[in-house]
């Protein structure tokens, strides 16, 4: 297993948690996205490819990645908080996840 993926799926597994299909997506939508999206905006990205995912889910999935340090969300009190990767994207091969 890849270096790198083994230090997130440990980090994951630490929170007691797992790397499930949706986080994910989340995160390599997140790697992809070139401006900071809100979550309505991940959510409508994956929802083609992932007709049962619940914008919940996204809202989940990045707060779990914020935590993990991988994402920092941008609060506003007028707009929709933000999230952003802190990661490159050559960072992490999650390509081989599942």
């Amino acid at each position: 297993m890849d270096p790198q993926l083994s230090s997130v799926t440990q980090q994951v597994k630490h929170l007691g948690k797992r790397l499930t299909v949706q986080r994910r997506a989340v995160l390599l939508h997140m790697l992809s996205a070139v401006n900071p999206p809100t979550a309505k905006d991940v959510y409508l990205a994956l929802k083609s490819d992932m007709p049962n995912i619940t914008l919940s889910t996204v809202y989940t999935a990045l707060r779990f990645f914020v935590k993990m340090g991988f994402l920092k969300e941008h609060v506003s009190p007028h707009a929709a908080s933000r999230f952003e990767c802190l990661i490159p994207s050559h960072a992490l091969a999650l390509q081989e996840v599942m």
